[in-house]
């Protein structure tokens, strides 16, 4: 704004501009103002704009936000759906799958453990095995370990091993009670005595029963075995048979054998009855079965149902070999039982301690192992 323009401002606030001057200074006051107005509109236009940015960035982000929870939530929900029906699923195929065949897989894995511990364990006739099919075609036996004093059976332990589909994993084994530093076992027609485990017999024999390993010096067949014992106040809890690998070591060989009553097998039972109960829709059945007749004694029933045992778990060696934590050269020792037969080179018995001293002067025992010593429990 000039000078002259000013001084002229001035003149027209103090009146002293003439009449056509004062009418072009208000004209040019009027254009001014309408200037400013254009401004203050331009320049409230300007905020509302800047505002309105800053309000849809705000609500973007807490959009955005509220989109990713959202995302989130719907797949976990997704994924959990996907786990229930898979495990709905493989739930049923894993059903499916161990109760195919017949016998079907759950019969045939019990009976490979039973019959191994069987004819491995001296006290392996007393344990059994249950199983609990899991989830994702998996299977879970649980095995009893078993052990008998006198006349008491009790349990001292249980493995539990694992399959999935058919492969078997190695049992986990769990112990109960006090774990002896060292296992009994037999020796292969040693001249070697144990003075001492007779010893401790004699300390203990007032009130006591025992569980206990006798080797021979000589091979005895099982009748001459069971005619050893006609008239002893004992029981034969397991024989131990020679099949031509016990020669080789004296100590630490597998020993395998069977008990004193036949090993049965599933289709060896005799039904007795069938009962169906339901109706046209839904109906169960259930049957009640027997062992055979068998006369104590036996030795030809013995023999069968042993080489039986030994020829159904002879297919199914690298399970039974895992279960056993050994080798069993089952095609071997079958080869060597069917061309010399059965033999003894030692048994496992239990009874009163005092009948068990007895056999101490024995010339056909060599040895003796003790396994269990317990307070009386003999009612015979």
């Amino acid at each position: 704004m000039s000078e002259e323009y000013k001084k002229k401002l001035e003149a027209f606030k103090r009146g002293e501009l003439s009449e056509v001057e004062a009418e072009e200074m208000e004209r040019d006051l009027e254009k001014v103002e309408q200037y400013l107005q254009v401004f203050e509109e331009a320049e409230m236009g300007n905020q509302e704009q800047a505002v309105t940015p800053m309000m849809d960035q705000k609500k973007q982000k807490k959009i955005l936000r509220k989109g990713k929870w959202k995302a989130r939530f719907q797949t976990a929900f997704t994924a959990l759906g996907l786990i229930i029906t898979f495990t709905i699923i493989s739930s049923i195929l894993t059903a499916v799958y161990y109760s195919w065949g017949t016998p079907d897989r759950t019969d045939v894995y019990r009976n490979i453990i039973d019959l191994t511990l069987t004819v491995t364990d001296p006290y392996g006739q007393f344990s059994g095995t249950s199983t609990n099919t899991k989830p994702y075609f998996g299977l879970e036996a649980t095995t009893d370990i078993e052990k008998r004093v006198g006349d008491e059976i009790f349990k001292v332990g249980e493995y539990k091993t694992n399959f999935l589909f058919s492969m078997m994993s190695f049992p986990e084994k769990e112990t109960e009670g006090i774990i002896p530093q060292q296992q009994p076992s037999f020796s292969f027609l040693s001249k070697e005595t144990s003075p001492s485990e007779w010893n401790r017999l004699e300390k203990v024999k007032s009130g006591t029963v025992s569980s206990v390993y006798l080797s021979f010096s000589e091979l005895l067949s099982t009748n001459e075995v069971f005619d050893h014992f006609k008239d002893r106040n004992l029981d034969i809890i397991w024989f131990a048979v020679d099949t031509g690998v016990e020669a080789k070591e004296e100590y630490g060989f597998e020993a395998i054998g069977f008990p004193s009553t036949p090993i049965w097998h599933d289709d060896d039972m005799i039904t007795d009855s069938v009962e169906e109960e339901g109706n046209f829709w839904f109906s169960v059945e259930s049957s009640s079965a027997s062992s055979p007749e068998y006369t104590e004694g036996d030795s030809k029933i013995l023999h069968q149902q042993f080489l039986k045992t030994l020829k159904f778990l002879e297919p199914y060696e690298k399970k039974a070999e895992k279960f056993h934590f050994g080798h069993l050269d089952l095609d071997k020792r079958l080869e060597y039982l069917e061309k010399h037969g059965v033999y003894h080179y030692g048994i496992v018995i239990t009874g009163p301690t005092e009948e068990i001293l007895k056999l101490k002067k024995e010339s056909w025992i060599n040895d003796i192992r003790i396994d269990e010593i317990s307070f009386w429990n003999w009612n015979r």
